[in-house]
């Protein structure tokens, strides 16, 4: 029996192949083509690998499975990572303030489920805490928050607002401690539709209605005072 769980808060968007910029609000990865995006875990046998049926949407929809062996050397971290231009670079610019996804753990045991990302000054972001991923063959809809409530910065002190204005790596992974590393472990997740999801529709629009009437009630703040 397939069922779906929604474990944070999704976002609903178009399931629309990837775009191949820099980050783009709404680009993202269906693995609908066979591709893997860019994804992997280091080369050798547990490189993630695409599966042609068994997604979120069951039979015939595309999905990328990722493997690690814990048996030491490449592949043996459960993670997966992408240095690609659709997944570096401004997010900040491109509005981009979580990414969302559907994850399924193949494997008998929970799983500490989070993303990471690094900035050219070395300094990843990692988030916290992480989402469980239970052990009942079922998809999951996740979303991870771009914000410094949500990620704890590890191997650097640079400010998460400068940050996201340059990684260069995105990771998903499985780690039970907040560490951009995956954890060595024999294990599978399978994932589907990473999405970059944007600030809300309204937001730019509210800030900019919002902020005179707050400079008004400031200045007539400071008159009553006087």
């Amino acid at each position: 029996m397939r069922m779906r769980a929604v474990l944070a808060a999704g976002v609903v968007g178009f399931m629309t192949s990837a775009a191949v910029a820099t980050p783009v609000a709404n680009q993202v990865n269906t693995f609908q083509g066979g591709a893997t995006a860019g994804w992997t875990n280091g080369g050798g046998a547990a490189d993630p690998s695409v599966l042609s049926t068994g997604g979120p949407a069951g039979a015939a929809d595309a999905f990328l499975r990722v493997n690690a062996t814990g048996a030491g050397g490449p592949g043996s971290h459960l993670v997966a990572y992408n240095q690609a231009t659709q997944w570096t670079g401004n997010f900040s610019t491109a509005g981009v303030n979580a990414i969302s996804m559907d994850l399924k753990n193949f494997s008998t045991s929970p799983l500490s489920m989070r993303i990471s990302l690094r900035e050219t000054g070395s300094t990843w972001y990692v988030s916290n805490p992480a989402v469980t991923l239970p052990a009942d063959n079922s998809w999951h809809t996740v979303t991870f928050p771009l914000t410094t409530a949500a990620l704890t910065a590890t191997n650097g002190a640079t400010p998460l607002a400068t940050g996201l204005t340059r990684i260069n790596e995105f990771r998903i992974l499985h780690n039970p401690s907040p560490d951009y590393r995956g954890a060595v472990i024999s294990a599978s997740f399978g994932v589907d539709n990473v999405r970059a999801v944007p600030e809300p529709a309204g937001a730019p629009l509210a800030a900019a209605v919002l902020a005179p009437l707050l400079a008004r009630r400031r200045r007539a703040h400071r008159h009553a005072a006087v």
